[in-house]
């Protein structure tokens, strides 16, 4: 059973003089517990006395002085299921790799040669057949299989859009707020895209709730408190988009479907690095676009909907791909199509497709279990390095509890920074008051050792 611990079980634990608290791996640890027990003291560790969390008094982590105190890298063990020989193979197949360090995959993913075979493909066949609707349409369809393979889903259950934007469009429009339940939970953590979809949806009679983020990061035991019998949804992302923070999905959902809340899941930063199946997290639904670390472009994204919701979904965002029969051409006949082909649209995005099913098709073929591992290992690394350099990382430390991404405050505009790292043949990504260094399979070590060893000369510039 997962249990919570809290400021007040730290407390406790020093009203009783006890300077350590048994937790299993499973348990949730609240950053006001974690916070407290920095400052009493006290240190987490899981049964067999090793390191568990970043407190003081744990083993088997680096302890830095940063922020507000001190803070200790926790690491997961790393099993090497990417060879270096593998990873150089890999590289082949991104042309731009030979000259350029790209660490922007939290944006866009780097071009690859079947992406671009993929999308040549279809502007060959443009350019010979003229017009051949059967023919693409199929590779949409292929494209929804390759991203139901990818979360383990069946295709009847998958739509396609154009966006994360229109996708939630669609399912925000295809709720009903006229009874009891009426509001929507989502967090401050969430791309403002999807905020802004839910407030929009606030003139049809739906409340909105923000769950704060504090200091990077949200507390989880939050979801407590806002999810209550009035929540129709609540709409999560896995990871934020800012500084890589990964959620803890499934206690999420727990918490959710425990108070008869479903949920939606934003999957946009954390696909293709990170393992989803949706059948075994009990996800209502999900979103995700192609371009960041799924290798495809702009113009593409897909939905997940468990097929026992789908018909209980009326979209009002909707169009003649989303009826039964999209070849029935009839004006006045509303019928929706009786799978999750019912969040289709207008005419489909057939070049992004394309593009689309090329791209998750590395992340398939390499494996996200084997994607997962190295990630892990190049964000630990990231942080080390960053921190043995004095830069200011507002990422997560635990290595469990972060994604792709390691933000590194920059004491000047970011943007500014971005350009300049461009110049020196590096690709980041600026947000706000950061500089986002979001590898992929294909980074390797020197890579993030250069891109730190130029960001701090721009700096001290």
């Amino acid at each position: 059973m997962r249990r919570f611990f809290t400021a007040e079980d730290v407390e406790l634990a020093v009203s009783r003089n006890e300077k350590v608290i048994e937790v299993s791996e499973n348990d949730v640890i609240t950053s006001a517990a974690r916070e407290e027990a920095q400052r009493k003291g006290v240190v987490f560790r899981i049964k067999d006395g090793t390191a568990e969390v970043n407190v003081p008094g744990a083993d088997n982590s680096g302890s830095y002085e940063h922020g507000a105190g001190s803070r200790e890298i926790v690491s997961v063990s790393y099993k090497g299921l990417l060879s270096d020989a593998e990873v150089d193979r890999w590289r082949e197949e991104f042309p731009i790799l030979r000259d350029i360090i790209h660490v922007a995959n939290c944006s866009q993913a780097p071009q690859s040669k079947r992406v671009r075979s993929a999308i040549d493909k279809y502007l060959d066949n443009w350019l010979t057949v003229g017009m051949d609707w059967d023919y693409w349409v199929q590779e949409v369809i292929k494209a929804k299989e390759e991203f139901a393979r990818l979360i383990n889903a069946d295709i009847n259950e998958i739509a396609v859009s154009t966006s994360v934007s229109e996708a939630v469009a669609s399912i925000a429009s295809a709720l009903d707020y006229t009874g009891k339940r009426n509001k929507i939970v989502t967090s401050e953590a969430e791309f403002p895209t999807v905020a802004h979809v839910w407030m929009a949806h606030q003139k049809y009679g739906c409340k909105v709730d923000f769950v704060p983020v504090e200091n990077y990061q949200i507390d989880i035991t939050q979801y407590n408190r806002y999810i209550d019998d009035k929540t129709l949804l609540t709409s999560v992302t896995h990871v934020y988009y800012l500084n890589g923070f990964k959620q803890d999905i499934e206690t999420i959902i727990g918490i959710a479907h425990d108070k008869g809340s479903l949920v939606l899941v934003d999957a946009y930063q954390s696909l293709g690095t990170t393992p989803i199946d949706v059948k075994a997290m009990k996800i209502d639904m999900l979103v995700s676009g192609n371009l960041k670390y799924l290798f495809g472009i702009p113009g593409i994204a897909f939905i997940y909907v468990n097929r026992d919701l789908v018909s209980k979904l009326k979209p009002a965002v909707t169009g003649w791909f989303g009826q039964e029969n999209p070849f029935l051409f009839q004006v006045r006949y509303l019928d929706y199509a009786s799978d999750a082909r019912r969040l289709d649209t207008g005419t489909p995005p057939v070049l992004a497709s394309f593009a689309a099913r090329a791209g998750m098709s590395i992340v398939n073929e390499v494996g996200v279990e084997a994607i997962a591992d190295r990630i892990d290992m190049l964000s630990e690394y990231t942080i080390r390095r960053g921190l043995d350099k004095g830069f200011e990382v507002v990422s997560p430390l635990d290595i469990k509890r972060k994604g792709g991404t390691t933000a590194i405050k920059v004491p000047m505009d970011s943007h500014h920074v971005e350009e300049e790292l461009k110049k020196r043949n590096i690709i980041a990504s600026a947000r706000g008051e950061v500089i986002r260094i979001a590898p992929h399979f294909i980074t390797r070590k020197q890579d993030i050792d250069t891109v730190l060893e130029q960001l701090q000369d721009i700096i001290r510039k």
